[in-house]
């Protein structure tokens, strides 16, 4: 990879385990790299214009890494958001973009209120299915506030990332939470052996799943980039080795509806409120979206990131393979 390039995927997977996203951390070196390896993933990443009429673009990421792709794309809707005061910004034809509160605390950060929508592979069935349609189909928001960190948020549309299975698997965990995965036949489960990733629950049943078809309208038929089943989608790859993903950056310019001096005071003035309140018996305290993660980063940034042993020796393995001096 370019080194500009591959120090900015690395630094979103390092900001990602300082956050405490471990799925979306250094857990998917090894699955970028073995993309790398087998040609499914481009080193460069190649960003080109489909369509440009001002207040929306339409990008093409070349099947390069999602991360360079999109904090292109992100850059981009903050710069047309303020120009015009609402901006979208499609991306097809790119990969895994990591946390998406990377991309919308990046737009808060400069006063923009952004949201962001992520299509993926066909591995999760709809409500009350077994084949496989959606991908976890994520979303996230993210406010600027003033004194207070940004609200950010920032889930799959399923209960967990798929990744977060994986990540068991990988440690060894007997159990699951219940709530996260059915078995192969659609059955609930907390067996982390019998869990599988196409199989995932979505987050409040029908309700997440509604809004993971929202993402897919958004982030794959609007985005005109892959969705379903093969014959609908135009993709390069399809099938159990598609990595192509479409995703949809929507950005506010707040100065084009509030100052937006005042609308971080109001912010923070919600935020205060939301903290003031009444707790529920063994609640310590209650939060924002995004604020246990900017208390974890600190923490982190003191103390190290925690690291299990087998995703130690897989990236020591990556690490000697390629000439590299190991973790340990």
């Amino acid at each position: 990879m370019p080194p500009d390039e591959a120090e900015l995927v690395a630094d979103n997977l390092v900001e990602a385990d300082l956050r405490g996203i471990d799925s979306h951390g250094t857990n998917l070196l090894a699955l970028y790299v073995s993309r790398l390896e087998s040609g499914h993933l481009r080193p460069t990443t190649a960003v080109s214009v489909v369509r440009d009429d001002g207040s929306t673009v339409v990008l093409d990421g070349g099947l390069g890494f999602g991360q360079v792709a999109g904090r292109h794309a992100i850059d981009l809707a903050v710069d047309r958001g303020r120009a015009h005061g609402v901006a979208a910004v499609a991306v097809r034809e790119s990969t895994h973009l990591g946390a998406l509160a990377t991309y919308t605390e990046r737009a808060a950060h400069a006063g923009i209120f952004a949201m962001a929508f992520q299509n993926g592979p066909t591995i999760v069935p709809p409500f009350g299915g077994l084949t496989p349609l959606m991908s976890t189909n994520p979303f996230s928001y993210a406010v600027p506030a003033g004194d207070e960190p940004p609200i950010v948020y920032d889930v799959a549309t399923t209960t967990v990332a798929g990744n977060k299975i994986i990540l068991a698997k990988k440690r060894g965990d007997a159990t699951i939470p219940s709530g996260w995965a059915n078995d192969d036949a659609g059955r609930p489960t907390t067996d982390t052996a019998a869990a599988s990733v196409h199989h995932l629950q979505w987050f409040g049943g029908h309700k997440g799943y509604g809004i993971a078809l929202l993402v897919e309208l958004l982030a794959g038929v609007l985005a005109g980039s892959c969705f379903g089943h093969t014959e609908h989608t135009a993709s390069l790859l399809h099938g159990a080795d598609r990595i192509a993903k479409g995703y949809v950056f929507l950005t506010l310019d707040v100065d084009r509806f509030v100052p937006v001096a005042e609308f971080r005071r109001q912010v923070d003035a919600l935020i205060r409120d939301v903290h003031a309140g009444e707790r529920a018996v063994g609640v310590e305290a209650v939060l924002v979206p995004g604020e246990l993660e900017y208390r974890r980063r600190a923490e982190r940034l003191r103390a190290g990131i925690p690291l299990s042993v087998p995703l130690i020796d897989e990236i020591d393995g990556l690490a000697r393979a390629a000439g590299v001096a190991p973790l340990r």
